[in-house]
């Protein structure tokens, strides 16, 4: 696992290099870390003519936005993705649009793949193989976005759970609900995050940051359930007593904005708010 600095700020966003016969990497981080996962490979002596697959589990920028400046340096890779994150790094331009007007200047800009770029869209139950007994199971996993997916390395029992499972606080292990608008559906989410719980992984990645081992790992699913439950719960008591989308944020906000420990401490508010207004809309149809 290697941290990528996204935002340029350290312990925000996890790659993991995955090791076979040949070489594969979940997750690129932004357009920016596309440089860094190459460096990494560097360091760790993996000839880039090794690596064989680029993985992502969804079509947000800080996932997937360092691909391109990986298949322009490996040309012979394959990017693996869920369809719509494939056709959002063909033309990311929506993407981007959607991403600036949530995030201002903490959003960057995915860049469009090369239109020669290999690309094996994926769904779940898909397995990609790597040799040496080292397989990748593609697991769907919707609730965050649509495309969604997480990888679950077999051998190893490795799972990477993308931002399906939430946010890693890396100093409290706080787990904090990926709920971004437009696309968070918070019972699909949820069903998610159970149908990761039956993997029984030994080790348990995160995009948003970092790994957790053994009797941790049963902990943190609990967390990341219990917070979902009390964000919801928070959610609508707020709207129960005043019923606008200004009340919803301001609540989560004052109960929640201390958990939030993988973003920088300038951008927390902004954060904050931003998935707040996600778990409303997903909750109470009628706020829009």
């Amino acid at each position: 696992m290697i941290d990528v600095q996204g935002w340029d700020f350290p312990h925000t966003t996890s790659v993991l290099i995955i090791r076979g016969r040949e070489f594969g990497i979940i997750e690129t981080g932004h357009h920016r870390c596309g440089e860094q996962v190459l460096d990494a490979l560097s360091i760790r002596q993996i000839p880039l003519e090794k690596l064989r697959y680029v993985c992502v589990t969804h079509r947000h920028g800080d996932h997937c936005g360092g691909a391109t400046p990986i298949v322009k340096k490996v040309p012979n890779v394959t990017v693996v993705g869920h369809r719509y994150a494939i056709a959002g790094l063909r033309d990311p331009s929506r993407l981007n649009e959607g991403a600036k007007q949530l995030f201002g200047k903490f959003s960057q800009d995915i860049q469009p793949l090369p239109p020669n770029t290999s690309v094996q869209e994926v769904q779940d139950g898909d397995r990609i193989a790597l040799g040496r007994n080292v397989q990748l199971e593609v697991i769907g996993t919707p609730g965050h976005t649509s495309d969604h997916v997480a990888f679950f390395e077999e051998h190893t029992r490795t799972l990477y759970t993308g931002d399906a499972l939430g946010l890693l606080g890396p100093k409290h292990h706080t787990v904090t609900p990926t709920s971004f608008p437009p696309s968070f559906k918070h019972d699909r989410y949820r069903a998610s995050i159970e149908k990761l719980r039956t993997y029984d992984p030994t080790f348990l990645v995160f995009s948003h940051f970092g790994a957790v081992t053994g009797a941790d790992i049963p902990v943190i699913f609990d967390r990341a359930l219990n917070t979902l439950d009390s964000w919801k719960e928070t959610v609508e008591q707020a709207w129960m007593l005043e019923p606008s989308e200004t009340s919803v944020m301001n609540a989560v906000k004052q109960r929640f904005l201390n958990e939030l420990e993988v973003f920088p401490p300038e951008a927390r508010p902004l954060f904050i708010k931003v998935m707040a207004q996600g778990l409303s809309r997903s909750l109470i149809p009628t706020n829009t």
